[in-house]
């Protein structure tokens, strides 16, 4: 079982602590096995929106993030508490309305990193986005929370904004939040079995699979040899498109080698 028990407790006294005037959100995770936008529209459905609209990426629908709206009484809760998901996304209280959160959020699909580099921001992994948060100064925190009172992970954690949330208005076009050198080297190891493991996932579901004919440790090493060959020092969130298919082909390539000989 979940600790959505935890969530539960921690957003239900949370929404009586801030009054009527506080919403209850969660942005759910695409890329968890456990489906929770499929769930969400299942079992609640108030109002929820996929997170990648109106950007370049409006069509990747296969690992969408969505942003919902709900209730501490929600059916969705219900389903968490039975599942055994914990990396379903995460839970939010504010008090701005659905279209400056769902601004503000948008807006961090991408990010800077130190070097300079834009990489893709796995905002939806609360595992990951928890160890941003903790890793950043107040400073940091505060424009990263943007319009966000309290962040609710999973486990029932709280994160209170460190000042007063302000609404992105008008929201910037992305990637406007850099991550400092010092937030990235700590979150770097935590982010390396996840990247290693997201990426076989997609690898393992792309047609024809380069991974197939592997027993699981060998291919997970053959795809962490290629994934630290293009990221080198750096660790992103997720991968690029073409990252992925220099990947598929290498590997493709290995495969029909090792056929030959």
């Amino acid at each position: 079982m979940s600790d959505a028990s935890g969530f539960r407790v921690a957003l239900d006294s949370l929404v009586q602590q801030v009054g009527e005037k506080g919403i209850a959100y969660v942005v759910l995770s695409g890329t968890s096995e456990a489906k929770p936008v499929q769930n969400f529209f299942r079992t609640d459905g108030l109002t929820a929106l996929p997170l990648f609209m109106g950007t370049p990426y409006a069509g990747w629908h296969d690992v969408m993030p969505f942003l919902a709206q709900l209730t501490t009484s929600s059916a969705f809760i219900d389903w968490l508490e039975e599942s055994d998901s914990t990396d379903w996304g995460w839970g939010f209280i504010s008090f701005a309305s659905f279209d400056d959160v769902f601004g503000h959020i948008r807006s961090l699909t991408k990010i800077t990193l130190a070097d300079g580099h834009d990489v893709f921001f796995r905002y939806w992994a609360a595992r990951y986005f928890g160890q941003i948060m903790h890793s950043l100064d107040e400073a940091g925190r505060a424009n990263l929370m943007g319009p966000i009172e309290v962040i609710v992970l999973p486990s029932g954690e709280t994160i209170h904004h460190p000042g007063v949330p302000e609404a992105a208005s008008p929201v910037p076009s992305f990637p406007w939040f850099s991550l400092p050198s010092d937030a990235q080297k700590k979150v770097a190891a935590l982010c390396w079995d996840q990247l290693v493991g997201n990426t076989m996932a997609v690898l393992s579901k792309t047609k024809p699979s380069p991974l197939s004919r592997y027993p699981e440790p060998v291919a997970r090493r053959k795809v962490e040899r290629h994934v630290r060959r293009l990221c080198q020092s750096n660790v992103p969130a997720e991968l690029e498109p073409s990252q992925l298919q220099s990947i598929h082909q290498a590997l493709m390539q290995e495969a029909s080698m090792g056929s030959r000989s």
